[in-house]
């Protein structure tokens, strides 16, 4: 996946991150908050925090920490495009991780769109070959954890 990503690419999905994602937790949140919205029934695979509003969700102390953690996830994938193996690795064994707790490859593509409308709307219309960079390397992302997700 990253290796097929130039060194100019790379940087301007860096770049771009370090702007949408200047607080990666309080981006995690509002993704999780946004796909619980759209889609309440993924609420209901977090057994601590299905019965919570979303007001509830923003301040209750599991939902920071997975919050938190995605946030994580999301800036390692950014900092390891330079090194295709190591990314490879890592979204292998969250795919893994995460087919434990019930979740499908159309979790994924689902969680994926929604963080595409978040991108798509930071960045607007001024800058479509970005849009179409994020685009293609988070489909290319979530390939590889599909695929773990799969076996």
């Amino acid at each position: 996946m990253a290796s097929s990503l130039s060194p100019l690419q790379i940087s301007q999905l860096r770049d771009s991150w370090s702007v949408l994602a200047q607080d990666p937790t309080k981006l995690a949140s509002a993704l999780v908050i946004r796909l619980f919205k759209e889609n309440p029934e993924y609420q209901s695979l977090f057994k601590r925090l299905k019965n919570l509003s979303m007001d509830e969700l923003a301040s209750n102390p599991q939902f920071i920490s997975h919050a938190s953690k995605v946030g994580a996830a999301l800036g390692s994938t950014i900092d390891h495009l330079d090194k295709p193996e190591e990314l490879e690795t890592i979204l292998t064994n969250l795919g893994i991780k995460h087919k434990k707790y019930g979740l499908t490859p159309k979790h994924f593509q689902v969680i994926g769109n929604v963080l595409v409308s978040m991108i798509a709307e930071a960045i607007g219309d001024s800058d479509p070959e970005l849009l179409d960079l994020w685009k293609s390397s988070l489909s290319s992302v979530l390939n590889i954890v599909i695929a773990a997700c799969n076996n």
